[in-house]
Protein backbone atom coordinates (compact mmCIF):
# COMPACT_ATOMS: atom_id res chain seq x y z
CA UNK A 1 0.00 0.00 0.00
CA UNK A 2 2.44 2.38 0.91
CA UNK A 3 4.74 1.67 -2.61
CA UNK A 4 1.27 2.50 -4.18
CA UNK A 5 0.65 5.78 -2.19
CA UNK A 6 4.39 6.87 -2.73
CA UNK A 7 4.57 6.19 -6.76
CA UNK A 8 0.67 7.07 -6.95
CA UNK A 9 -0.09 3.92 -9.37
CA UNK A 10 -3.40 2.30 -9.47
CA UNK A 11 -2.03 -0.99 -8.54
CA UNK A 12 0.80 -2.91 -6.90
CA UNK A 13 2.02 -6.23 -6.88
CA UNK A 14 4.16 -8.83 -5.67
CA UNK A 15 4.56 -11.88 -8.05
CA UNK A 16 6.60 -15.05 -6.82
CA UNK A 17 8.16 -16.82 -8.78
CA UNK A 18 7.32 -20.84 -8.31
CA UNK A 19 9.44 -24.08 -9.17
CA UNK A 20 6.94 -25.05 -11.89
CA UNK A 21 5.90 -23.25 -14.85
CA UNK A 22 3.67 -20.96 -13.19
CA UNK A 23 4.13 -17.97 -10.90
CA UNK A 24 1.56 -16.12 -8.53
CA UNK A 25 0.72 -13.38 -7.40
CA UNK A 26 1.08 -13.13 -3.35
CA UNK A 27 0.57 -9.92 -2.39
CA UNK A 28 -1.31 -6.76 -3.62
CA UNK A 29 -2.56 -3.30 -3.07
CA UNK A 30 -5.53 -1.75 -5.57
CA UNK A 31 -7.68 1.34 -5.78
CA UNK A 32 -11.36 0.24 -5.04
CA UNK A 33 -12.40 0.89 -8.76
CA UNK A 34 -9.79 -1.84 -10.47
CA UNK A 35 -9.92 -5.59 -10.38
CA UNK A 36 -7.82 -7.36 -7.56
CA UNK A 37 -5.34 -10.19 -9.26
CA UNK A 38 -4.26 -11.27 -5.70
CA UNK A 39 -3.90 -15.40 -6.09
CA UNK A 40 -4.04 -15.00 -10.24
CA UNK A 41 -1.57 -17.01 -11.58
CA UNK A 42 0.51 -15.98 -14.89
CA UNK A 43 2.23 -19.03 -17.04
CA UNK A 44 6.02 -18.15 -17.57
CA UNK A 45 5.99 -18.51 -21.32
CA UNK A 46 4.49 -15.07 -21.06
CA UNK A 47 8.03 -13.90 -20.16
CA UNK A 48 10.08 -13.58 -23.66
CA UNK A 49 13.59 -15.56 -23.79
CA UNK A 50 16.09 -14.23 -21.67
CA UNK A 51 14.22 -12.33 -19.10
CA UNK A 52 15.50 -14.98 -15.92
CA UNK A 53 19.02 -13.51 -16.85
CA UNK A 54 17.64 -9.43 -17.13
CA UNK A 55 16.19 -9.37 -13.71
CA UNK A 56 18.11 -11.62 -12.28
CA UNK A 57 21.34 -9.20 -13.24
CA UNK A 58 18.76 -6.33 -11.28
CA UNK A 59 17.36 -4.62 -14.35
CA UNK A 60 14.35 -2.54 -14.12
CA UNK A 61 11.62 -3.27 -17.05
CA UNK A 62 9.23 0.02 -18.25
CA UNK A 63 6.26 -0.35 -19.92
CA UNK A 64 4.86 3.14 -20.84
CA UNK A 65 2.16 1.84 -22.63
CA UNK A 66 1.34 -2.04 -23.83
CA UNK A 67 0.11 -1.44 -27.38
CA UNK A 68 3.32 0.51 -28.42
CA UNK A 69 5.91 -1.70 -26.44
CA UNK A 70 7.17 -4.90 -28.23
CA UNK A 71 5.30 -7.34 -26.76
CA UNK A 72 3.67 -10.63 -27.72
CA UNK A 73 0.03 -10.94 -28.47
CA UNK A 74 -0.04 -13.63 -25.93
CA UNK A 75 1.34 -11.55 -23.16
CA UNK A 76 -0.31 -8.34 -24.47
CA UNK A 77 -3.61 -9.75 -23.85
CA UNK A 78 -3.37 -11.23 -21.00
CA UNK A 79 -2.30 -7.58 -19.45
CA UNK A 80 -5.40 -5.99 -20.72
CA UNK A 81 -7.62 -9.05 -19.14
CA UNK A 82 -5.52 -7.35 -16.01
CA UNK A 83 -6.62 -4.46 -17.20
CA UNK A 84 -3.04 -3.06 -17.27
CA UNK A 85 -1.77 -0.28 -19.47
CA UNK A 86 1.34 0.60 -17.85
CA UNK A 87 3.54 -1.42 -16.11
CA UNK A 88 6.90 -1.00 -13.94
CA UNK A 89 8.70 -4.14 -13.33
CA UNK A 90 11.50 -4.70 -10.12
CA UNK A 91 13.13 -7.42 -9.82
CA UNK A 92 13.26 -9.34 -6.00
CA UNK A 93 16.56 -10.96 -5.30
CA UNK A 94 16.20 -13.97 -2.77
CA UNK A 95 18.92 -15.95 -1.01
CA UNK A 96 22.13 -17.29 -3.23
CA UNK A 97 21.16 -14.50 -5.87
CA UNK A 98 18.05 -16.34 -6.91
CA UNK A 99 15.58 -14.38 -8.38
CA UNK A 100 12.76 -15.01 -6.11
CA UNK A 101 10.00 -12.61 -7.92
CA UNK A 102 9.06 -9.30 -9.25
CA UNK A 103 7.55 -5.90 -7.79
CA UNK A 104 5.98 -4.62 -9.87
CA UNK A 105 3.37 -1.48 -10.15
CA UNK A 106 0.15 -1.08 -12.46
CA UNK A 107 -1.18 2.08 -14.45
CA UNK A 108 -4.44 0.90 -15.62
CA UNK A 109 -6.08 4.32 -15.72
CA UNK A 110 -4.01 5.29 -19.01
CA UNK A 111 -0.62 5.34 -20.43
CA UNK A 112 2.31 6.49 -18.53
CA UNK A 113 6.23 7.47 -18.54
CA UNK A 114 7.95 6.32 -15.92
CA UNK A 115 10.56 8.83 -14.35
CA UNK A 116 14.26 7.33 -13.32
CA UNK A 117 13.80 8.67 -9.67
CA UNK A 118 10.41 6.20 -9.83
CA UNK A 119 12.14 3.75 -10.85
CA UNK A 120 15.17 3.60 -8.75
CA UNK A 121 12.49 4.56 -5.44
CA UNK A 122 11.01 1.24 -7.10
CA UNK A 123 14.58 -0.51 -6.93
CA UNK A 124 14.88 0.27 -3.59
CA UNK A 125 12.06 -0.83 -2.15
CA UNK A 126 12.16 -4.15 -3.39
CA UNK A 127 15.38 -4.64 -2.07
CA UNK A 128 14.47 -3.88 0.95
CA UNK A 129 11.42 -5.76 0.92
CA UNK A 130 13.64 -9.13 -0.46
CA UNK A 131 15.18 -8.70 2.46
CA UNK A 132 12.45 -8.80 4.69
CA UNK A 133 11.17 -11.73 2.50
CA UNK A 134 14.40 -13.41 3.23
CA UNK A 135 14.49 -12.69 6.87
CA UNK A 136 10.91 -14.45 7.15
CA UNK A 137 11.71 -17.62 5.01
CA UNK A 138 14.67 -17.89 7.47
CA UNK A 139 12.55 -17.59 10.52
CA UNK A 140 10.12 -19.55 9.21
CA UNK A 141 12.71 -22.01 7.91
CA UNK A 142 14.14 -22.10 12.07
CA UNK A 143 10.56 -22.57 13.41
CA UNK A 144 9.67 -25.89 10.96
CA UNK A 145 13.15 -27.51 11.67
CA UNK A 146 12.28 -26.43 15.95
CA UNK A 147 8.79 -27.58 15.04
CA UNK A 148 10.00 -31.08 13.30
CA UNK A 149 13.18 -31.16 16.19
CA UNK A 150 10.05 -31.24 18.63
CA UNK A 151 7.63 -33.60 16.79
CA UNK A 152 10.79 -35.82 16.92
CA UNK A 153 11.64 -35.68 20.55
CA UNK A 154 7.61 -36.02 21.09
CA UNK A 155 7.53 -39.67 18.88
CA UNK A 156 10.95 -40.52 20.63
CA UNK A 157 9.50 -40.00 24.01
CA UNK A 158 6.57 -41.87 23.40
CA UNK A 159 8.49 -44.43 21.60
CA UNK A 160 10.32 -44.79 25.03
CA UNK A 161 7.34 -44.81 27.39
CA UNK A 162 5.80 -47.70 24.65
CA UNK A 163 8.47 -49.24 25.26
CA UNK A 164 8.84 -49.32 29.28
CA UNK A 165 4.96 -50.39 29.02
CA UNK A 166 5.35 -53.13 26.87
CA UNK A 167 8.53 -53.99 28.68
CA UNK A 168 6.87 -54.39 32.06
CA UNK A 169 3.87 -55.89 31.06
CA UNK A 170 5.90 -58.27 29.60
CA UNK A 171 8.07 -58.95 32.40
CA UNK A 172 4.93 -59.31 34.80
CA UNK A 173 2.73 -61.04 32.42
CA UNK A 174 5.70 -63.86 32.61
CA UNK A 175 5.96 -63.18 36.40
CA UNK A 176 1.97 -63.60 36.74
CA UNK A 177 1.87 -66.57 34.56
CA UNK A 178 4.21 -68.23 36.69
CA UNK A 179 3.45 -67.33 39.78
CA UNK A 180 -0.37 -68.18 38.77
CA UNK A 181 0.81 -71.76 37.66
CA UNK A 182 3.08 -72.35 40.47
CA UNK A 183 0.48 -71.26 43.19
CA UNK A 184 -2.15 -72.93 41.34
CA UNK A 185 -0.23 -76.68 41.58
CA UNK A 186 0.79 -75.65 45.01
CA UNK A 187 -2.80 -75.06 46.11
CA UNK A 188 -3.68 -78.15 44.29
CA UNK A 189 -0.85 -80.63 45.98
CA UNK A 190 -1.94 -79.14 49.28
CA UNK A 191 -5.66 -79.13 49.06
CA UNK A 192 -5.48 -82.90 48.01
CA UNK A 193 -4.06 -84.31 51.96
CA UNK A 194 -5.61 -81.14 53.69
CA UNK A 195 -9.08 -82.15 52.51
CA UNK A 196 -8.25 -85.80 53.68
CA UNK A 197 -7.29 -85.10 57.32
CA UNK A 198 -10.39 -82.46 57.15
CA UNK A 199 -12.85 -85.10 56.30
CA UNK A 200 -10.71 -87.81 58.61
CA UNK A 201 -10.96 -85.65 61.73
CA UNK A 202 -14.19 -86.11 62.32
CA UNK A 203 -14.53 -89.76 62.38
CA UNK A 204 -11.14 -89.58 64.44
CA UNK A 205 -13.17 -87.54 66.82
CA UNK A 206 -16.36 -89.43 66.86
CA UNK A 207 -13.79 -92.71 67.39
CA UNK A 208 -11.83 -90.59 70.59
CA UNK A 209 -15.09 -89.65 72.04
CA UNK A 210 -16.45 -93.36 71.88
CA UNK A 211 -12.85 -94.93 73.04
CA UNK A 212 -12.76 -92.73 75.76
CA UNK A 213 -16.41 -93.59 77.15
CA UNK A 214 -15.33 -97.07 76.94
CA UNK A 215 -12.43 -96.10 79.38
CA UNK A 216 -14.97 -94.55 81.80
CA UNK A 217 -17.19 -97.69 81.68
CA UNK A 218 -14.19 -99.76 82.37
CA UNK A 219 -13.15 -97.49 85.51
CA UNK A 220 -16.39 -97.30 86.56
CA UNK A 221 -17.06 -101.48 86.29
CA UNK A 222 -13.62 -101.68 87.66
CA UNK A 223 -12.43 -99.63 90.30
CA UNK A 224 -9.28 -101.87 91.21
CA UNK A 225 -8.07 -102.66 87.68
CA UNK A 226 -4.80 -105.14 87.64
CA UNK A 227 -1.86 -103.25 89.00
CA UNK A 228 -0.21 -103.10 85.52
CA UNK A 229 -3.21 -101.38 84.30
CA UNK A 230 -3.02 -98.80 87.30
CA UNK A 231 0.95 -98.28 86.62
CA UNK A 232 0.77 -97.48 82.87
CA UNK A 233 -2.66 -95.47 83.68
CA UNK A 234 -0.29 -93.15 86.21
CA UNK A 235 2.28 -92.96 83.75
CA UNK A 236 0.05 -91.78 80.83
CA UNK A 237 -1.91 -89.58 83.31
CA UNK A 238 -4.89 -90.91 81.74
CA UNK A 239 -7.01 -88.15 83.55
CA UNK A 240 -5.48 -85.26 81.75
CA UNK A 241 -5.32 -87.70 78.13
CA UNK A 242 -9.23 -87.99 78.58
CA UNK A 243 -9.66 -84.19 78.95
CA UNK A 244 -6.53 -82.84 76.29
CA UNK A 245 -6.91 -85.34 73.40
CA UNK A 246 -10.35 -83.80 72.30
CA UNK A 247 -8.65 -80.19 72.51
CA UNK A 248 -5.71 -81.51 70.21
CA UNK A 249 -8.86 -82.55 68.21
CA UNK A 250 -10.49 -79.16 67.50
CA UNK A 251 -7.37 -77.48 67.46
CA UNK A 252 -6.42 -79.79 64.41
CA UNK A 253 -9.67 -78.77 63.19
CA UNK A 254 -9.38 -75.28 63.32
CA UNK A 255 -5.59 -75.08 61.68
CA UNK A 256 -7.02 -77.48 59.40
CA UNK A 257 -9.66 -74.99 58.22
CA UNK A 258 -7.40 -72.02 58.34
CA UNK A 259 -4.77 -73.94 55.42
CA UNK A 260 -8.74 -74.73 53.54
CA UNK A 261 -8.84 -71.03 53.53
CA UNK A 262 -5.99 -69.94 52.27
CA UNK A 263 -5.73 -72.60 50.13
CA UNK A 264 -9.37 -70.80 48.63
CA UNK A 265 -7.55 -67.54 49.01
CA UNK A 266 -4.27 -68.50 46.62
CA UNK A 267 -7.17 -70.14 44.05
CA UNK A 268 -9.34 -66.84 43.86
CA UNK A 269 -6.34 -64.84 43.69
CA UNK A 270 -4.11 -66.64 41.23
CA UNK A 271 -7.06 -67.76 38.67
CA UNK A 272 -6.41 -66.84 35.36
CA UNK A 273 -8.89 -64.12 33.78
CA UNK A 274 -11.65 -65.06 31.40
CA UNK A 275 -11.74 -63.63 27.85
CA UNK A 276 -14.69 -61.92 29.17
CA UNK A 277 -15.24 -60.06 32.76
CA UNK A 278 -17.40 -61.45 35.21
CA UNK A 279 -19.31 -60.28 38.12
CA UNK A 280 -17.02 -60.31 41.19
CA UNK A 281 -16.99 -59.91 45.08
CA UNK A 282 -14.83 -56.71 45.20
CA UNK A 283 -14.70 -57.70 49.04
CA UNK A 284 -14.08 -61.19 48.65
CA UNK A 285 -10.75 -60.16 46.36
CA UNK A 286 -9.60 -58.03 49.04
CA UNK A 287 -10.15 -60.90 51.97
CA UNK A 288 -8.22 -62.93 49.92
CA UNK A 289 -5.01 -60.32 49.48
CA UNK A 290 -5.43 -60.05 53.39
CA UNK A 291 -5.35 -63.28 54.11
CA UNK A 292 -2.57 -64.06 51.54
CA UNK A 293 -0.39 -61.06 53.35
CA UNK A 294 -1.23 -61.83 57.21
CA UNK A 295 2.23 -62.38 58.17
CA UNK A 296 3.29 -59.37 56.83
CA UNK A 297 0.79 -57.30 58.95
CA UNK A 298 1.26 -59.59 62.19
CA UNK A 299 3.85 -57.90 64.74
CA UNK A 300 7.51 -57.84 63.49
CA UNK A 301 10.69 -57.53 65.45
CA UNK A 302 10.57 -53.65 64.74
CA UNK A 303 6.94 -53.16 64.92
CA UNK A 304 3.51 -53.71 65.85
CA UNK A 305 0.97 -55.50 64.50
CA UNK A 306 -0.91 -53.13 61.59
CA UNK A 307 -4.31 -52.45 62.31
CA UNK A 308 -6.40 -52.94 59.16
CA UNK A 309 -9.23 -50.42 59.11
CA UNK A 310 -12.20 -51.97 56.83
CA UNK A 311 -15.03 -49.56 55.87
CA UNK A 312 -17.01 -51.72 53.29
CA UNK A 313 -19.46 -50.27 51.59
CA UNK A 314 -22.43 -52.57 50.30
CA UNK A 315 -21.19 -53.41 46.62
CA UNK A 316 -22.85 -55.05 43.93
CA UNK A 317 -21.23 -57.28 41.84
CA UNK A 318 -18.30 -55.99 39.31
CA UNK A 319 -18.02 -57.10 36.25
CA UNK A 320 -13.84 -57.06 35.96
CA UNK A 321 -10.84 -59.06 35.46
CA UNK A 322 -10.92 -60.59 39.00
CA UNK A 323 -7.11 -61.69 39.12
CA UNK A 324 -5.54 -58.58 37.99
CA UNK A 325 -8.24 -56.42 40.21
CA UNK A 326 -6.64 -58.77 42.61
CA UNK A 327 -2.66 -57.73 41.72
CA UNK A 328 -3.83 -54.26 42.22
CA UNK A 329 -4.99 -55.07 46.03
CA UNK A 330 -1.48 -56.94 46.44
CA UNK A 331 0.57 -53.91 44.99
CA UNK A 332 -1.54 -51.34 46.89
CA UNK A 333 -1.08 -53.08 50.23
CA UNK A 334 1.96 -54.54 49.85
CA UNK A 335 3.66 -51.17 48.85
CA UNK A 336 1.65 -49.56 52.43
CA UNK A 337 3.60 -52.68 54.59
CA UNK A 338 6.59 -51.61 53.06
CA UNK A 339 5.84 -47.87 53.72
CA UNK A 340 5.22 -48.85 57.25
CA UNK A 341 8.15 -51.00 57.53
CA UNK A 342 10.74 -48.04 56.42
CA UNK A 343 8.62 -45.11 57.73
CA UNK A 344 9.39 -46.02 61.21
CA UNK A 345 6.92 -43.47 62.02
CA UNK A 346 7.41 -41.84 65.36
CA UNK A 347 5.11 -42.86 67.77
CA UNK A 348 3.38 -41.94 71.06
CA UNK A 349 6.05 -41.94 73.86
CA UNK A 350 5.22 -45.17 76.33
CA UNK A 351 2.36 -46.17 73.93
CA UNK A 352 1.21 -50.12 75.06
CA UNK A 353 1.88 -52.51 72.53
CA UNK A 354 -1.01 -53.19 70.10
CA UNK A 355 -1.97 -56.83 70.67
CA UNK A 356 -4.64 -58.67 68.75
CA UNK A 357 -6.58 -58.09 71.58
CA UNK A 358 -6.27 -54.35 71.48
CA UNK A 359 -6.62 -54.02 67.75
CA UNK A 360 -9.91 -55.76 67.60
CA UNK A 361 -11.38 -53.56 70.51
CA UNK A 362 -9.75 -50.11 68.58
CA UNK A 363 -12.93 -48.82 66.67
CA UNK A 364 -13.14 -46.42 64.27
CA UNK A 365 -15.53 -44.18 66.22
CA UNK A 366 -11.76 -43.24 68.14
CA UNK A 367 -10.01 -41.89 64.82
CA UNK A 368 -8.47 -39.12 64.64
CA UNK A 369 -9.30 -37.25 61.16
CA UNK A 370 -6.55 -35.20 59.42
CA UNK A 371 -7.51 -32.27 57.04
CA UNK A 372 -9.28 -33.08 53.70
CA UNK A 373 -7.38 -33.24 50.40
CA UNK A 374 -8.81 -32.86 47.35
CA UNK A 375 -8.32 -34.79 44.42
CA UNK A 376 -8.76 -33.79 40.81
CA UNK A 377 -11.81 -31.69 42.80
CA UNK A 378 -12.75 -34.18 44.74
CA UNK A 379 -12.52 -34.29 49.11
CA UNK A 380 -10.67 -37.74 50.21
CA UNK A 381 -9.85 -38.07 53.76
CA UNK A 382 -6.04 -39.64 54.42
CA UNK A 383 -5.87 -42.09 56.98
CA UNK A 384 -6.60 -41.42 60.82
CA UNK A 385 -3.45 -40.39 63.25
CA UNK A 386 -2.89 -43.48 64.89
CA UNK A 387 0.00 -43.89 67.27
CA UNK A 388 0.39 -47.21 65.76
CA UNK A 389 0.51 -48.24 61.72
CA UNK A 390 -2.37 -49.08 60.30
CA UNK A 391 -3.77 -49.39 56.89
CA UNK A 392 -7.04 -48.38 55.75
CA UNK A 393 -9.93 -49.60 53.21
CA UNK A 394 -12.55 -48.11 52.06
CA UNK A 395 -15.39 -48.97 49.59
CA UNK A 396 -18.22 -47.46 48.46
CA UNK A 397 -20.81 -46.86 45.56
CA UNK A 398 -19.85 -43.62 44.37
CA UNK A 399 -22.45 -43.16 41.89
CA UNK A 400 -24.92 -45.92 40.27
CA UNK A 401 -22.42 -46.49 37.71
CA UNK A 402 -18.73 -46.64 39.47
CA UNK A 403 -17.32 -48.31 42.63
CA UNK A 404 -14.96 -46.66 44.62
CA UNK A 405 -12.04 -48.05 47.32
CA UNK A 406 -9.76 -46.46 48.90
CA UNK A 407 -6.13 -48.00 50.55
CA UNK A 408 -4.39 -45.37 52.99
CA UNK A 409 -1.62 -46.05 54.83
CA UNK A 410 0.08 -43.67 58.25
CA UNK A 411 3.40 -44.36 56.84
CA UNK A 412 6.00 -41.82 56.10
CA UNK A 413 4.60 -40.29 53.09
CA UNK A 414 5.71 -39.78 49.38
CA UNK A 415 7.59 -36.28 48.71
CA UNK A 416 6.04 -34.01 46.62
CA UNK A 417 8.38 -34.08 43.71
CA UNK A 418 8.01 -37.97 43.49
CA UNK A 419 4.50 -37.80 42.93
CA UNK A 420 3.88 -37.05 39.68
CA UNK A 421 6.84 -40.32 38.63
CA UNK A 422 5.30 -42.31 40.93
CA UNK A 423 3.40 -44.55 38.15
CA UNK A 424 6.36 -44.52 35.61
CA UNK A 425 7.44 -48.37 34.60
CA UNK A 426 10.43 -49.03 37.02
CA UNK A 427 10.22 -46.07 39.12
CA UNK A 428 10.85 -46.61 42.69
CA UNK A 429 11.78 -45.37 46.07
CA UNK A 430 12.93 -48.75 47.50
CA UNK A 431 16.67 -49.69 48.03
CA UNK A 432 18.12 -51.48 45.63
CA UNK A 433 16.61 -54.98 45.20
CA UNK A 434 13.77 -54.95 46.58
CA UNK A 435 11.33 -52.90 44.10
CA UNK A 436 11.39 -53.65 40.41
CA UNK A 437 8.89 -50.44 39.83
CA UNK A 438 6.11 -52.25 38.24
CA UNK A 439 4.29 -52.60 40.90
CA UNK A 440 2.28 -49.34 40.68
CA UNK A 441 2.50 -48.88 36.74
CA UNK A 442 1.28 -52.10 36.40
CA UNK A 443 -1.67 -51.40 38.57
CA UNK A 444 -2.10 -48.27 36.61
CA UNK A 445 -2.28 -49.94 33.44
CA UNK A 446 -5.01 -52.94 34.67
CA UNK A 447 -7.29 -50.28 36.35
CA UNK A 448 -7.25 -47.13 33.59
CA UNK A 449 -6.51 -48.94 30.28
CA UNK A 450 -7.93 -52.39 31.26
CA UNK A 451 -10.94 -51.59 32.85
CA UNK A 452 -11.22 -47.62 32.16
CA UNK A 453 -11.34 -46.52 35.48
CA UNK A 454 -9.09 -44.04 37.45
CA UNK A 455 -6.12 -44.59 39.65
CA UNK A 456 -5.14 -41.57 41.68
CA UNK A 457 -2.76 -41.03 44.83
CA UNK A 458 -2.68 -38.48 47.35
CA UNK A 459 0.72 -38.28 49.85
CA UNK A 460 1.38 -35.67 53.04
CA UNK A 461 4.99 -36.46 54.38
CA UNK A 462 5.13 -37.47 57.72
CA UNK A 463 1.16 -38.31 57.67
CA UNK A 464 0.39 -41.11 55.03
CA UNK A 465 -0.35 -41.97 51.41
CA UNK A 466 -4.02 -42.68 49.89
CA UNK A 467 -4.91 -44.57 46.46
CA UNK A 468 -8.11 -43.93 45.10
CA UNK A 469 -9.38 -46.10 42.75
CA UNK A 470 -12.37 -46.23 40.79
CA UNK A 471 -13.90 -48.91 38.64
CA UNK A 472 -16.80 -49.00 36.50
CA UNK A 473 -19.87 -51.60 37.42
CA UNK A 474 -19.82 -53.18 33.94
Amino acid sequence: REVRVLLDTDRTVIYQFAPGKLGEVVVEAVCGQWQSILGIKSPQALFVEGSDSFYRSGQVRAINDIYTEDLTPCHREFLEDLQVRGSLIVPMIGKDSQLWGLLIAHECSGPRVWQTAEQELLQHLAAQAAIAIHQAELYQESLNAATADRVKAEQLAKTVIELHNTQAQLIQTEKMSTLGQLVAGVAHEINNPVNFIYGNLSHASEYTKDLLCLVELYRQHYPNPHPEISECSEEIDIEFLTEDLPKILGSMKIGVERIRQLVVSLRNFSRSDQAQKKGVDIHEGIESTLLILQHRIKAQSDRDTVKIIKEYGNLPLVECYASSLNQVFMNLIGNALDALEMGKRERVMNAPSLGASAAATYSISQKQAIEPVEINGSTKFLIPDFPYPCIRIRTELIDEKTVGICIADNGHGIPKELISHIFNPFFTTKPVGQGTGLGLSISYQIVVEKHQGVLKCVSIPGQGTEFWIEIPLN
